[in-house]
């Protein structure tokens, strides 16, 4: 059984939002069922979700086919129960936020007298202790203590191999290692090991060949750990890989100090159970992830960065984490990427992110997706955008705080769950196309604070659901809109509440400030084009083209939750031809918008719609 291994982070997640809606209502919209919902919000705590569909197994269809039978199911969910979830799941977790940096960990010092020094040289080293062992440029390390090491190893490794319960603190003065063919630093047992970098001191490690295994162990990184690692110090430390990784730790990795530059071929950072980033400085490079938590038979990897100066480009994820990601502080700039942070679930509570990739920006994608991802079909890239066939309950965003930039050429900010955006200053620059949208969800998004200005193409669009208590807009633009043009958004007095300028060409706008008030009127002008809309409800949309949450307003295309507005269509699936607009199966002809099966009947059998709240 999958075990979790999640933060508990309350001061940030108290201010989530209540989401009710789940993904089953949407598979049943694209089964054809007949379904309506209602929210309204109660009060400034409390979102109430209805969600019924109609029993309808007897109404026999034109074609002669009986509909599917639908169940009805009514979900409330106050932000108390939900705070009251996360709660609960954070404490099963059993990881607690304020016991993720120890004392010696943070601290990065040493008593210089009680140390034992190392001096490296040429293809061997020398000291004086019984407890270090050199043997063909192999420095063995056997028992617990603190290790100076200085000098140069042109040909060699330094290996840790004490007991069980031994701490081994190595403190790099002045240190350059090279490796052919073996981890620079190996540690191979001991209960934890600690890299202190010495003030002023610079350091380098390099591994230039092909890992050859002297044991049991599968060794691929320029620093190797079996063991929790701590990397620590105020000095600074050049790592070079050609063939694998650069930081490696079997149990949680953990930096709280010092300046890091590394280039290797797989991932910089990579903890199997954890990565923690309490302080530093990073320049991180390579052909996969920069920061990576979990592998493949250890899916709740978890990554936590509360500070630090981060510089990321690599080729495909910046920050990866398999299980949870939350950051709650540090300045973080990733240069490129392919996706820029992704995590089963993604929690952001504070730091200034910026992100350009080219695919995703933000992905909350219950697990890896793999770098070039196009996630085909319903709910991200070229499929209907956000009504998800592989919508997880379990996936979320979700944004209390912070700054974040994203420059994306697939999806701005897509999970196959929840969006939730409660604090924070968004600003997204999304595809410049229609095959992806600035916002992309597979259940439904809501916001209840902060602001955010996304925009991208209007193929794919979506814009927030009823779920939010602040209001939002999403404007489609007929004309495609050029890069560096300024969005500006004024009241019915011409006061101006908003204004953005846009570095990337675009033909849709979502928009969501706490100074928009529900009842009052809004102009959004861009270049030569502007709308004037009035938020009747909590959300508004309006526009051509674009895939709408249901529920939204929309005047002429998209898919509508029933109960929404539409002039003149409904959802289409890819290759489907309608005069009507209803929705088809891929290469269907139909003149009354019935879906289409071999024979053109529909034919819907034992289908369900049920609301699940969602779970954390």
């Amino acid at each position: 059984m999958r075990k979790n291994k999640y933060m508990r982070h309350i001061a940030g997640i108290r201010k989530c939002l209540a989401i009710g809606l789940t993904a089953a209502m949407c598979m049943a919209m694209l089964a054809g069922c007949s379904t309506s919902q209602s929210t309204s919000s109660t009060s400034d705590t409390e979102v109430t979700s209805d969600v019924s569909t109609e029993t309808d197994a007897d109404k026999e269809s034109p074609n002669g086919s009986a509909d599917a039978e639908n169940t009805s199911v009514k979900t409330e969910m106050t932000v108390e129960e939900m705070q009251a979830a996360i709660d609960e799941a954070m404490s099963d977790a059993a990881i607690d936020i304020t016991d993720m940096f120890t004392k010696r960990d943070l601290a990065g010092n040493y008593d210089e007298s009680e140390a034992v020094k190392i001096t490296l040289s040429g293809k061997t080293a020398a000291c004086n202790s019984s407890n270090v062992q050199i043997e063909d440029g192999v420095v063995t390390i056997k028992a617990a203590g603190v290790y100076v090491l200085s000098g140069t190893l042109t040909d060699g490794t330094i290996v840790v191999d004490a007991g069980d319960d031994d701490k081994v603190q190595l403190v790099l003065d002045g240190v350059s290692i090279m490796a052919a063919d073996y981890a620079a630093i190996y540690a191979k047992n001991a209960d934890k090991v600690f890299v202190t970098l010495a003030e002023g001191a610079g350091n380098s490690l390099t591994v230039s060949g092909d890992y050859v295994q002297t044991d049991d162990n599968n060794v691929d990184a320029v620093i190797f750990a079996k063991c929790d690692l701590t990397l620590n110090g105020t000095g600074s430390l050049t790592v070079k890989d050609t063939t694998g990784h650069g930081i490696v730790s079997k149990d949680d990795l953990v930096v709280t100090g010092g300046t890091y530059t590394i280039d290797s071929q797989d991932h910089c950072l990579n903890g199997k159970d954890s990565v923690r980033i309490a302080d530093g400085t990073f320049n991180l490079s390579c052909d996969e992830d920069g920061i990576h938590a979990g592998n493949d038979d250890q899916q709740d990897g978890y990554v936590y960065i509360e500070g630090g100066d981060i510089n990321i480009s690599v080729g495909d994820d910046a920050i990866h984490a398999e299980g949870l990601l939350i950051i709650t502080g540090g300045d973080i700039d990733v240069s490129k990427s392919c996706e820029g942070v992704e995590g089963d679930k993604i929690l952001v509570t504070g730091g200034d992110i910026d992100v350009i990739s080219s695919d995703d920006g933000f992905n909350a994608a219950g697990g890896s997706s793999g770098s070039g991802d196009n996630h085909d079909g319903f709910g991200g890239g070229p499929g209907m955008g956000g009504v998800d066939m592989d919508a997880d309950n379990d996936a979320y965003i979700l944004i209390t705080g912070g700054t974040i930039n994203i420059n994306a050429n697939g999806d701005g900010i897509d999970s196959n769950g929840y969006i939730g955006i409660t604090g924070g200053s968004v600003h997204v620059l999304g595809p410049s196309d229609n095959g992806n949208g600035a916002m992309d969800y597979g259940i439904c998004a809501a916001i209840t604070g902060g602001g955010i200005v996304a925009v991208g193409g209007s193929g794919m669009a979506q814009g927030f659901g009823d779920e939010s208590t602040q209001c939002s807009a999403l404007v489609n633009f007929d004309e495609w809109i050029d890069a560096g043009e300024t969005i500006t958004l004024t009241d019915s007095d011409g006061k101006e509440v908003l204004s953005y300028k846009a570095d990337k060409k675009f033909n849709s706008v979502v928009i969501s400030t706490s100074d928009m008030k529900q009842g009052e009127t809004y102009t959004l002008t861009v270049g030569d084009q502007s709308s004037t809309f009035t938020l009747d409800d909590i959300t508004y949309s309006e526009g051509s083209g674009g895939m709408q949450r249901p529920g939204g307003n929309l005047d002429n295309g998209g898919m509508q939750r029933p109960g929404g507005n539409s002039d003149d269509g409904n959802m289409q699936r890819p290759g489907g031809n309608s005069d009507d607009g209803n929705m088809q199966r891929p290469d269907g002809d139909s003149d009354n918008g019935q879906n289409d099966s071999a024979n053109g009947s529909s034919q819907n059998k034992d289908n369900s719609s049920s609301s699940d709240s969602m779970s954390i």
